[in-house]
């Protein structure tokens, strides 16, 4: 059996498209899709307390809302979750060094240059660092919260 597929879930419900993508590729191959949260309340603060607590919670939400989509097209995929104190990109490269993933899968992560520029760099950084092959699946616009 081949490794799992990851797949990387933002708070701000980016990611969904990616983890549709990613279900449907998962179950064509029978393989665990194993979603990721990454988080990290500030870089320079102290670890732990009521702000990661949050940030927790907000991804929590957002893994719960997908999962349960992608469940119910899917009822015979093994969807695990993964709630990981990094940065996301650390994250994702870390949970698909560690479970020896087929690949990791995540969404653009912006539409145009400057939004791409601003928020694109957990997907830039995955294609340029992971050894683990990435695909980015462009982000469905119904799925844009500034709707």
């Amino acid at each position: 059996m081949t490794g799992e597929l990851v797949v990387g879930i933002g708070g701000d419900g980016s990611g969904f498209q990616a983890a549709r993508t990613a279900a449907r590729v998962a179950n064509l191959m029978s393989v665990p899709l194993v979603m990721v949260f990454g988080f990290e309340a500030s870089p320079l603060g102290p670890r732990g307390g009521p702000l990661e607590d949050q940030i927790e919670a907000v991804g929590e939400a957002a893994i719960a809302e997908i999962r349960r989509e992608v469940a119910a097209a899917y009822p015979d995929l093994a969807i695990e979750v993964e709630m990981v104190r990094q940065r996301p990109v650390d994250a994702l490269i870390a949970v698909a060094v560690e479970r020896d993933a087929e690949a990791i899968v995540v969404g653009h992560g912006g539409v145009g240059p400057m939004k791409a520029a601003l928020l694109g760099n957990v997907t830039y950084e995955a294609v340029h660092r992971s050894h683990v092959p990435v695909l980015v699946v462009p982000d469905d616009p119904d799925d844009d919260p500034t709707d």
